[in-house]
């Protein structure tokens, strides 16, 4: 699991609980954004959550906040979690937690960064219509190269890529760059 997602569980599991004991009002939560800070002295990762549900609360952000970090439980992937005005919650990760990761990239080689989130779903790449009959440029090797990295990326968060290579070999420029190699073949060149 990314820990953007164990940070988000979390946020929903104690949200959900300070509601449950009547500290906030129910309401409907909107969707739970993890984001890093711009201030890395403010920790890792971040929410504004208790921002976004303070008009429908009807409840100061930092209150929310307060109520939301009470039921966080410890875990070993993060060392510190910390109220900020004007209603954020800031998360700080475990130094022993990221070491460890460390080792789990090196285990996983090549393999690492891959998931299954994705699994079943079949998506089509298409890049690169190169015209036969024009100048081949520095764009043509750009577009292949991209478009077969972003299919690379797709398949490893598990999706079926079907990748499409589409070379412009239909129409008129095609028929007369035919006739044009038909006529230089008479002249035997």
């Amino acid at each position: 699991m990314l820990i953007r997602d164990h940070i988000t569980d979390l946020l929903l599991a104690t949200t959900l609980e300070a509601q449950r004991r009547g500290l906030i009002p129910d309401a409907t939560l909107p969707p739970i954004i993890i984001e890093r800070p711009q201030n890395p002295e403010h920790g890792d990762f971040a929410t504004s959550l208790p921002l976004k549900l303070a008009r429908t609360m009807k409840l100061r952000p930092m209150d929310i906040a307060q109520h939301m970090v009470a039921f966080i439980p410890e875990c070993p992937e993060i060392s510190h979690v910390e109220v900020a005005p004007p209603g954020f919650i800031n998360f700080t990760l475990a130094s022993s937690w990221l070491q460890e990761q460390v080792n789990n990239i090196i285990e996983a080689g090549s393999r690492f960064g891959s998931n299954s989130r994705n699994n079943g779903k079949r998506i089509q790449v298409e890049f690169v219509s190169v015209n036969p009959t024009g100048p081949i440029h520095v764009g043509h090797a750009r577009g292949a190269v991209m478009g077969s990295s972003l299919s690379s990326i797709l398949e490893t968060t598990g999706y079926e890529v079907n990748r499409e290579y589409y070379i412009n070999d239909a129409g008129n420029q095609m028929d007369l760059f035919f006739r044009s190699l038909l006529f230089f073949q008479h002249l035997n060149f």
